[in-house]
Formats: structure tokens, C-alpha cells, sequence
């Protein structure tokens, strides 16, 4: 089995070149999947609320700071806009 770092460039090079996009928009609440992410270790299944959306990325607000991860480290919690904002309100 290779290793972990080189898994995770090859599956970033694929969503590179096959230009997965990036639906999240800004104040959406969603969920962190840890994977193989040692930044997040201790985050997963936690919420948090984007506040900058990349090409293959966003930046999330999470309860002890915020993380810029990748879009298939998270997913999305379908919450309705008013739902989002009494989510950003705690």
C-alpha cells in the first residue's frame, strides 16, 4: 500500500484535472470529514460554517478556529438558509 501522502497528491491531482466543482457557498454549515487529514484530527463529524470558498477548497469556521480543507473533506448538511443563519448565531 502506498503512502498516505502520495494517495493524497495523486486524488488531488485527479480533482484538479477533472475540475470537480466547488458548490459550497459562503455561510453554508456543513460537516468536517477527517479522512487522512492530520489538521483535523479530533474535528470529524464536527460543524462549521464556510466563510471563503476556493477553486478545491474552502475555509471554515469551526468552534475552536478555522480550517482551509478540501472540498471532499466536507459535506454538506443541506440546512435551509434560515437554519444557516441560527447556526451562525451560535
Amino acid at each position: 500500500m502506498p503512502p498516505a501522502r502520495i494517495v493524497k497528491d495523486v486524488v488531488q491531482r485527479i480533482m484538479e484535472r477533472t475540475k470537480v466543482p466547488n458548490t459550497y457557498q459562503i455561510g453554508e454549515v456543513c460537516q468536517i470529514l477527517v479522512k487522512d487529514n492530520p489538521e483535523l484530527r479530533g474535528k470529524d463529524g464536527c460543524w462549521g460554517i464556510v466563510n471563503h470558498v476556493g477553486e478545491f477548497s474552502c475555509t471554515v469556521t469551526v468552534w475552536d478556529g478555522e480550517y482551509t480543507v478540501r472540498i471532499d473533506h466536507l459535506k454538506p448538511l443541506n440546512y435551509l438558509e434560515s437554519e444557516c443563519q441560527q447556526m451562525q448565531l451560535l
